[in-house]
């Protein structure tokens, strides 16, 4: 890699983790660890799995198609491409995800300013999402070199004293290997990562284009784009292996304290009660830098592709952070459920249609609509069957 690409993959590569690294990273791998316990190695490898590998394959299979969404999901037909589009973005911005960091962040904050309420910080943290998204140029270099540092120091402070600082003894779980197990890899979905790469992937490409020449090589921005997803995946693949075990360490402690509280729970017995503030500032750090991303998406959508741009970009972005206001006041486990009887069946499909595209591109061979729809069909009927 040449060296004048150094700088610019890292930015990248970071902007990626803090991308993928909001409100559901923060909060579902120490969840898991609280119910594997001391199995918590094979929920690990089910986290792995879901909220990692599929991710990644996710990112490949954008970057393959040069960033372009379009053309990635163009086989399953125009209409219901746009459909998916729109519901993908839709789940992850103002009616799933972005309160879902709104809440998620609350629940840091309230713990050592309980006085604040809930509405006031909702509008803080949409007005400071605003200000980062309303110049969308500033975005990638904002998340990769200011915020995404801050947040990684304060992290692993915490897995540091949290597991190697701490007497506390991991406790024996139930679960056998096999059911901790298929804990990890079922709520690797709930960090909805894989709709997540097919939408951060295309930003990370934009942003790495810009800064090549006329005469670089053709497969530099291939390569490029994979380093800086590596480095992504790599961060949040360690960041989720760790929580899990302080999920499990600390699982005796956790027990009545709100998904959304648990790491500045841990933050305190860990490093004492000066360091839940600073927790806090991390979590709602991570949960703003996801929010930023997810508005900036599903605002460029609705003005460009729903509006034809007769909306405006500020304007869409207000009445996506307006949205995503009014529906966190829904609560954390609401959403929760809401998000997940969705996922159940569009995410095997997700994965067939990613893997199928990938084959399509490395070996030439086409199946993708066929792929996802039938996927798309088994998933829907065994639900409800089931």
């Amino acid at each position: 890699m040449k060296h004048r690409f150094t700088k610019t993959v890292i930015t990248a590569g970071f902007a990626m983790f803090s991308m993928f690294f909001g409100s559901g990273n923060l909060v579902f791998p120490l969840g898991i660890g609280t119910q594997a316990l001391d199995s918590s190695p094979m929920a690990m490898l089910g986290l792995l799995i879901t909220g990692v590998i599929v991710p990644f394959l996710g990112l490949l299979g954008v970057i393959l198609f040069a960033g372009n969404r379009a053309n990635y999901f163009a086989s399953i037909g125009k209409v219901p491409a746009f459909l998916l589009t729109f519901f993908m973005l839709a789940l992850m911005g103002p009616v799933g995800v972005i309160p879902r960091c709104i809440i998620v962040a609350y629940g840091g904050i309230a713990l050592f300013i309980p006085s604040l309420s809930f509405e006031l910080f909702a509008v803080i943290f949409c007005v400071a999402t605003l200000f980062i998204v309303w110049n969308h140029d500033r975005v990638i270099p904002i998340l990769g070199r200011i915020l995404t540092p801050w947040l990684l120091v304060s992290v692993f402070a915490i897995i540091i004293a949290g597991l190697f600082f701490s007497d506390i003894i991991t406790p024996v779980s139930e679960h056998d290997g096999k059911a901790a197990f298929m804990i990890g890899l079922t709520e690797g979905y709930q960090t909805m990562d894989l709709l997540a790469a097919f939408f951060f992937s295309a930003t990370t490409v934009a942003y790495l284009r810009a800064h090549l020449r006329s005469d670089d090589r053709p497969n530099t921005l291939l390569r490029l784009s994979l380093t800086s997803s590596l480095i992504g995946a790599g961060l949040l693949g360690f960041i989720y292996i760790c929580f899990v075990a302080l999920g499990g360490k600390y699982a005796h402690a956790l027990l009545n304290v709100k998904p959304e509280q648990m790491l500045a729970k841990i933050a305190g017995l860990s490093l004492g009660p000066l360091a839940v503030p600073a927790a806090s500032i991390s979590i709602a750090l991570a949960c703003l830098t996801t929010a930023t991303i997810l508005t900036m998406l599903f605002s460029d959508f609705l003005n460009e592709d729903m509006c034809r741009k007769k909306l405006g970009n500020h304007k869409a972005i207000i009445i996506t952070l307006v949205i995503s206001a009014i529906v966190s006041r829904v609560g954390f486990g609401p959403l929760k459920i809401w998000i997940a009887t969705i996922l159940q069946v569009a995410y095997p499909a997700l994965i067939v249609y990613t893997i199928a595209n990938i084959i399509h591109k490395i070996w030439h061979v086409n199946f993708s609509r066929w792929a996802f729809w039938i996927t798309a069909f088994a998933s829907m009927a065994y639900y409800v069957i089931y």
